[in-house]
């Protein structure tokens, strides 16, 4: 089996690289590295601009740095990240120009890989290509995703104080840069933007080369530093937040996938096993339901902040027969909003109605078995059909490409581990895998054998740790298989049959009888 990586925007950094550790732990198991002094860096930063996103779990990060090369002989400059940012990595893409919006339109991405770990000046170090090697001054945006940077505060509450519920942020305003002595220049102008879900701030705090404003009703705080860049870097700037947070903090602690291929059903079956979890303050006392529902009625902000009581998962286009079952059994509080409308529905509406275009994706709406407060958990099975025309194609005789997402993707809902477990039909073989990121585990000796298989069907498992809506990408999978494998299936029923029919003639030829009249 071979693997490529589609996407070479995307650095992947393996769990031997983001390795947690303390500020004074010697990290022996790293790629030491050592960052060039003041005069040796290849590049330094003249502008500093960084929105920071903490509403929710996810923490989404926007860097657009103005850089000047310091020689044209430099074809790579060295982006910092400090250890508290690095193990808590989910993506990193790094673009060329000043990018709003992540990977827009016009934005070229820059080749990016792991250099090594300065424990010195302790920080993790990127080498990042130089966009323009014919220029000595380059605009760059860094966008990245981030899990657990921020922890509920406080850690308990009761049912009934849900508008109390908040998330504690800190981090160093320079982001590693602070680090590296020289690193951004004395007229550098740095801005920092730190996003809260609401205008609702309980505490912040700015240091000493800082200054932090908030506008009247607005949910930005902005820290614009009020010294020049050589005294930012002389100690870590280090902010923090205290703000309400109006939503649950759920995150899905292990999401299995499995894919079935069946090339005679013409389907392709999709499960996926979901733990559900809520992270946010945990229950303090006992659950009621007569007061959550009171809750609910009364529509008081914030009452239901800490609780989960519904989630909508976003299917492909094209998806029929969806369950949804837990460890009790079938839970029927859920509906399904397919992308196209059954035909029976079609024709009750009137003739200029009939003309409906299909949907990009199909929702299904669940509501689970009780309310999830702070603390709990949900294990529970959601599972659905696609024609395999829509995501299974053939290009040459015997050469499929199929085509799957790597897991359905719940709004601002991180997944800690996702694994994907792709059955290929029996006879596949010369199977090539392609994805837009780097797995943390990719195998592809595993074989499974159900219903009526013989010699089982080659499958293939994708790990992949701290995803979030960037990893709920399509997944490619080519493969090659012989047409007469398609009869191995009826030769083996027809084979079985065979020799039951010889074994039931074998048995009535046989005289049963003791001794002789």
């Amino acid at each position: 089996m071979r693997w490529k990586q589609i996407s070479l925007a995307t650095v992947a950094l393996s769990a031997e690289w983001i390795t947690r550790v303390s500020s004074e732990q010697v990290v022996l198991d790293l790629i030491q590295f050592s960052v060039p002094s003041k005069d040796a860096l290849p590049a330094h930063v003249t502008s500093y601009q960084r929105t920071i996103d903490v509403a929710g779990t996810i923490t989404r990060e926007q860097l657009i740095l103005h850089l000047k090369r310091t020689q044209k002989t430099h074809t790579k400059w060295f982006l910092p990240v400090e250890p508290s940012r690095a193990s808590n990595l989910s993506s990193m893409e790094v673009y060329e120009g000043e990018a709003k919006k992540s990977g827009g339109p016009g934005n070229r991405g820059l080749k990016i890989e792991p250099a090594g770990f300065d424990s010195e000046k302790g920080v993790h170090v990127i080498e990042v290509e130089w966009p323009n090697p014919d220029n000595d001054k380059a605009v760059v945006t860094i966008n990245s995703h981030f899990l657990g940077m921020t922890a509920p505060r406080p850690k308990s509450l009761a049912q009934d104080e849900g508008a109390q519920q908040g998330l504690y942020w800190e981090g160093d305003l320079l982001a590693g840069f602070g680090a590296i002595q020289g690193s951004i220049t004395d007229d550098a102008p740095v801005k920092i933007k730190v996003k809260t879900p609401t205008p609702r701030i309980f505490q912040k705090y700015a240091p000493s080369g800082f200054v932090v404003q908030q506008t009247s009703g607005s949910n930005l705080v902005t820290y614009t530093s009020n010294t020049s860049g050589s005294n930012l870097t002389d100690e870590p700037q280090v902010a923090h937040l205290h703000f309400f947070q109006p939503f649950p903090l759920m995150v899905i602690g292990n999401l299995t996938r499995l894919v079935e291929v069946s090339h005679w059903g013409n389907n392709v079956a999709i499960e996926d096993q979901i733990h559900l979890e809520n992270r946010g303050p945990t229950l303090k006392g006992s659950f009621s339901r007569v007061v959550h529902h009171n809750a609910i009625y009364m529509r008081a902000p914030g009452s239901t902040a800490h609780v989960l009581t519904g989630l909508t998962l976003e299917l492909p286009q094209g998806a029929t027969s969806p369950y949804y079952v837990d460890t009790i059994g079938n839970v029927s509080t859920s509906r399904f909003r397919p992308s196209m409308p059954s035909t029976a529905a079609i024709g009750k509406q009137p003739s200029k109605f009939k003309k409906i275009k299909e949907a990009k994706s199909s929702k299904l709406e669940l509501t689970p078995r009780y309310p999830i407060a702070g603390g709990w958990n949900y294990s529970f099975t959601v599972g659905y059909n696609l024609e395999a025309g829509r995501v299974l194609k053939q290009n040459q005789p015997g050469q499929y490409i199929l085509k799957v997402p790597f897991f359905t993707n719940a709004l601002d809902v991180p997944i800690d581990l996702a694994t994907m477990r792709v059955r290929l039909p029996e006879g596949a073989f010369n199977i090539e895998v392609y994805t837009p990121f780097a797995p943390t585990e990719l195998r592809d000796d595993l074989v499974d054998k159900t219903y009526l298989d013989t010699t089982g069907r080659p499958t293939i498992s994708i790990k992949k740790v701290r995803c979030t809506e960037k990893h709920a990408e399509d997944i490619y999978i080519a493969y090659s298989r012989a047409p007469m494998v398609s009869l191995q299936k009826p030769l083996a029923i027809a084979g079985w049959m065979m020799t039951l029919f010889v074994m039931a003639a074998g048995f009535r030829r046989f005289d049963w009888k003791i001794g002789h009249h």
